[in-house]
């Protein structure tokens, strides 16, 4: 007991040198906002570290939000899955939602799909994973194809994400498919001039701790570099960036990776590279700024205030920053333990209790 309390002590005090230093590095970015530029270069967009959003006036503006919901049980000698991803279209007039439509509707049936290769844990995992991203990317086409949105939001970032390419021949077919449904979207955006998006509301990132140790700590006196940067190499983007940013306020936008002709996923869209970037930008006053991975094939700084505006006018709550739109997409998506209980009792009506569909030992303990 002894030992544990000294630990819990030596952690407290861990976790708040941090913090504190976390906090004056916030403010020093805001003291030199001013007087130091960061950009324009070619990995960094703007001029400023931070940038007040300007509010945007248009008269009309439609926004397409996508997620999906999955849930995954493993029995005996089969997998089973229920997806399902929902497209919601707010379209708002001065500032104002005006009317509402959902793809496919408001409450979709869950789509089943059942598993018979033999996987490994960690490749059932990436399975899910590959089946879930490409149904939701069918639908963010499906859906923008239907109501031509100004702006197509994504429930997490713009590319294919915890996919790393598999070994295994029959998972590499989901991989592909993966990358072309992903491919097919990008180019669907580009073609019909939609602005597309990735709202990623838990980044763990350290890309903009990375730029500020390259672009910034060489500017300041040496024994204050030293400090800052033991400290930025221990710190998340947003753990940072909850001090540095007031509600109203973004960084600058960045390209999404340094050496994308390297980087595991981007490598797949070798041709787009010059086409990702990325930005932060703190919807709520109380919550932890949104990291906004996007596509642009046009005037940059166009798309960036129209994104930024869009987080801001449609997050509504002071502690919780995700847009109304994206909110309303995972609410209608979500699925339920008792949606995959009936599917499963459906099928032991029809077949029987047979071997395949026996529960795993684990779930049947009598202790």
């Amino acid at each position: 007991m002894e030992n544990l309390q000294k630990t819990l002590d030596e952690l407290v005090d861990k976790i708040s040198y941090l913090e504190l230093k976390r906090l004056k590095i916030g403010q020093f970015m805001k003291d030199i906002n001013e007087s130091i530029k960061i950009g324009r270069n070619e990995e960094i967009k703007d001029e400023k570290i931070i940038n007040k959003v300007s509010p945007l006036k248009t008269e009309k503006m439609s926004v397409l939000g996508i997620d999906g919901g999955i849930i995954k049980h493993s029995y005996h000698g089969l997998d089973l899955m229920l997806t399902r991803a929902v497209g919601v279209n707010f379209i708002y007039s001065d500032g104002k939602l005006k009317k509402v439509d959902y793809y496919p509707n408001s409450n979709p049936t869950p789509n089943p799909i059942v598993i018979f290769d033999s996987f490994s844990e960690l490749e059932l995992s990436s399975c899910y994973n590959f089946e879930r991203q490409t149904m939701e990317i069918l639908t963010a086409i499906e859906a923008a194809n239907k109501f031509n949105p100004d702006i197509v939001l994504l429930h997490g970032s713009i590319i294919p994400h915890y996919v790393p390419k598999p070994d295994n021949l029959i998972l590499k077919e989901y991989y592909k498919n993966l990358i072309e449904t992903y491919r097919s979207l990008f180019e669907l955006c580009k073609s019909k001039n939609f602005i597309l998006a990735g709202v990623v509301e838990d980044s763990r990132g350290v890309k903009f701790c990375n730029i500020l140790n390259r672009r910034i700590l060489s500017q300041v006196k040496p024994e204050m570099s030293k400090e800052l940067r033991l400290v930025l190499e221990k710190t998340k983007d947003s753990n940072l960036l909850y001090y540095a940013l007031n509600r109203g306020e973004r960084t600058c936008a960045f390209n999404y990776s340094q050496n994308p002709e390297i980087h595991p996923v981007l490598k797949e869209f070798s041709d787009m590279n010059d086409s990702f970037f990325s930005f932060y930008v703190k919807t709520a006053d109380f919550d932890r700024p949104l990291r906004i991975d996007f596509l642009c094939s046009r005037d940059l700084s166009d798309v960036v205030d129209k994104l930024s505006n869009v987080m801001i006018q449609t997050s509504g709550h002071s502690g919780y920053g995700l847009p109304a739109v994206l909110i309303e997409a995972d609410q209608r998506a979500k699925l339920s333990e008792n949606e995959m209980n009936m599917f499963y009792s459906d099928l032991i009506n029809r077949i029987g209790n047979v071997s395949t569909l026996f529960r795993m030992r684990r779930e049947m303990r009598p202790f």
